[in-house]
């Protein structure tokens, strides 16, 4: 999975993403009672119990699972697992069907990451380094080396539980985009998250290296 394409809303045109990941606005979450092809689709959740009591409207058979923003704990993401279950077995789904993708974005989540990427469905982990970078008062330098503990954490705690290798976040500077993909591949990510079409076909290239 090279490329994770943040969309908002409920839809999204054609795309070369590996996946989509979807950031409700109120309307109804994608994915279909149909059979699904294209893109893996997530869909972009909030932690904690509010919305827990959300999933009936976001979990369907076409959804390949959700993203935890702000995921906190192993114990957090155990009582999503539970809610999930609740809301698979409401629309006819197997239990354990949905996947979880926790969105690490404070030092607590990122020293806790062996613990987090071992809890109930999860699959890989997302590293949000925006909000980690204004939390701990990171100011990274064009060749990002002040973010290399934190992706390294993250890389570690993925193999050490043996799900799938982590996914890096958006990067909000084009030009830089190659060159910072290219070190997460060499740091033992498996993608990154992209804002457009363009992004999108750079990490497929730079990842299908990897």
């Amino acid at each position: 999975m090279r490329s994770y394409l943040y969309v908002p809303g409920a839809s999204f045109a054609a795309t070369a993403a590996d996946a989509v990941i979807a950031q409700p606005d109120g309307s109804a979450a994608p994915g279909s009672e149909e059979a699904h092809a294209g893109p893996d689709i997530w869909v972009m959740i909030d932690a904690g119990e509010q919305s827990h009591r959300e999933l009936r409207s976001v979990v369907r058979s076409g959804l390949t699972g959700v993203c935890v923003a702000g995921a906190r704990s192993a114990s957090e993401l155990a009582a999503l697992g539970a809610a999930l279950a609740g809301a698979e077995e409401g629309v006819g789904l197997p239990v354990g069907r949905i996947a979880v993708m926790p969105v690490l974005e404070t030092a607590a989540a990122v020293l806790g990451a062996a613990e987090i990427a071992r809890a109930p469905r999860v699959a890989r982990l997302h590293l949000g380094e925006r909000a980690l970078c204004d939390a701990l008062r990171i100011r990274a330098s064009p060749d990002e080396r002040e973010l290399l503990w934190l992706r390294s954490m993250v890389v570690a705690a993925s193999a050490a539980a043996g799900i799938g290798a982590p996914i890096g976040d958006v990067c909000a500077d084009q030009d830089m985009f190659g060159p910072s993909a290219d070190w997460l591949r060499r740091l033992g990510f498996a993608g990154r998250a992209c804002a457009g079409e363009g992004q999108v076909l750079m990490a497929n290239e730079i990842f299908a290296n990897g």
